[in-house]
């Protein structure tokens, strides 16, 4: 019999030290499959679950523990479309004391919050909405005007307010596996010389 800890979760990418996704450092876990297929997606490779992509939970905590934060962005892809694993690794966090768990989602918050309310009891902040590349937003972590943030844990509330007005929007440029990645948000303008 399968344990929670054995179960499968696709995931793209973990990063240590995220700097332009939240407050602080923290460590960047990306899920892999998502079905929105939002025009001009900076994340198009997430799209499609990918067979390299396939891990365990067990093994996604051991990465993860290895790195000096408490602190952790989740995005994707997304991360709703593997409600049982991400559920599963929420709680993993939990038990290892993390205390700012920020995860992006395309479905809006009365979705998530009627729908996941198991997984959203264990989040502290909820960045939702598809990205629309026609609502163009200057702010730090936030694609587009028509996303909300949510913050859900009190103790978080000055830090993600102070970090919304005093954080420029940055990229981080990294390089794994022959690959490159550009984590944080694009201008909408810059979009097109990014994805081409």
């Amino acid at each position: 019999m399968q344990t929670d800890s054995q179960k499968i979760i696709f995931i793209d990418l973990i990063h240590y030290p995220l700097l332009v996704l939240g407050p602080d450092k923290r460590v960047g876990v990306w899920f892999d499959g998502c079905s929105f297929g939002c025009e001009d997606c900076i994340s198009i490779h997430t799209w499609e679950q990918k067979e390299s992509s396939k891990t365990t939970i067990s093994s996604l905590m051991t990465k993860i523990e290895k790195f000096d934060t408490k602190k952790i962005t989740i995005s994707g892809g997304e991360p709703f479309e593997q409600p049982r694993a991400l559920l599963e690794f929420l709680q993993e966090l939990k038990k290892r004391d993390f205390d700012d768990i920020l995860i992006y989602s395309g479905f809006k918050f009365n979705y998530l919050k009627k729908n996941f309310i198991e997984i959203i009891d264990l989040v502290d902040v909820v960045i939702d909405g598809q990205f629309d590349k026609d609502k163009i937003s200057q702010e730090s972590f936030r694609g587009s005007k028509n996303q909300n943030i949510y913050i859900l844990n009190d103790k978080l509330k000055s830090t993600y307010q102070e970090f919304q007005t005093t954080q420029k929007r940055n990229l981080q440029i990294l390089e794994k596996n022959d690959e490159v990645y550009l984590l944080g948000i694009p201008k909408i303008e810059d979009r097109e010389i990014i994805l081409n």
